[in-house]
């Protein structure tokens, strides 16, 4: 397989803690067996750190793997240590998003709330120019050129994930870059909208108030049952990558926003209304 070092890395990490569980070890005992510390061995098991394919094949033969298992995730060990194409936006992408971009050019469907913006995958350059400029307004050009570059980037995926976004009708309503670029957005936002595999619902300022209110999220699943759910949870300073029981209250949440929002065909024009009073 061809896919992203991020979800290798977590697909990796579940199983090696998996097996010490079912072992009866503790993580103490483990690391001391195969010669690192617990927090190394505790960051292998947290996803945030690639293991060397030497330590797994230890860690496999300590917990009782044998023959083509052994050799199937000593090479998810090898592929999770590959880098990844956001790897060359290093100079603009913070540690905290690279996990996200690695688990989204993997992801085989989003599910996203947005009170405020288009989401990242939608965006136009000239929108998505627009956002990062407000974002750091600090930085020189040529590095806000490279924010955008990267997120252009990320629509680029070979095989792009089912979306299904819900925007708060806000969104249809803040010109983000000027008349001309949020125009030219909502255009693409209503043709993205009719794209096979996606779904966009408007919560209307009529509907009242709601769950989630001002507090963006996303839902990635993933092809393969070996690589369970997320949610993705953003901040200013950075972002929560949530697992289990959160992702099902997640999806719960979700779940209501859908039934809140206009469905999507009446949604679609909504968007085309919004475009013709601009």
């Amino acid at each position: 397989m061809t896919g992203s070092p991020t979800v290798r890395r977590r697909r990796l990490a579940a199983a090696l803690r998996r097996l010490r569980e079912q072992t009866g070890m503790t993580a103490d005992q483990a690391a001391k067996e195969v010669g690192i510390s617990k927090s190394a061995l505790s960051r292998i098991e947290n996803a945030q750190v690639s293991v060397m394919p030497p330590v797994a094949r230890g860690l496999l033969d300590l917990y009782g793997v044998e023959g083509d298992e052994i050799d199937a995730l000593v090479q998810v060990a090898r592929d999770a240590r590959k880098r990844g194409w956001w790897q060359a936006y290093d100079d603009v992408l913070p540690d905290w998003f690279e996990v996200y971009v690695g688990l989204e050019a993997e992801a085989s469907e989003i599910r996203a709330f947005q009170p405020q913006l288009i989401p990242g995958l939608l965006q136009t350059a000239d929108y998505a120019r627009a956002v990062v400029r407000a974002e750091h307004p600090d930085s020189p050009d040529n590095e806000i050129e490279r924010r955008v570059e990267l997120r252009m980037r990320r629509q680029s995926n070979e095989s792009p994930p089912n979306l299904w976004v819900v925007l708060d009708e806000a969104v249809l309503r803040r010109p983000v870059g000027g008349a001309a670029t949020f125009k030219a957005q909502l255009h693409r936002l209503a043709e993205e909208a009719d794209r096979p595999g996606n779904t966009v619902q408007i919560l209307t300022f009529a509907a009242g108030e709601y769950g989630s209110m001002g507090s963006a999220f996303s839902l990635l699943a993933f092809p393969e049952p070996a690589d369970p759910g997320v949610v993705y949870v953003e901040t200013r300073a950075g972002s929560l990558y949530l697992e289990g029981q959160q992702v099902r209250e997640y999806t719960r949440v979700f779940e209501h926003l859908v039934a809140t929002a206009a469905g999507a065909r009446r949604s679609r024009d909504l968007i085309r209304e919004a475009i013709n009073q601009l």
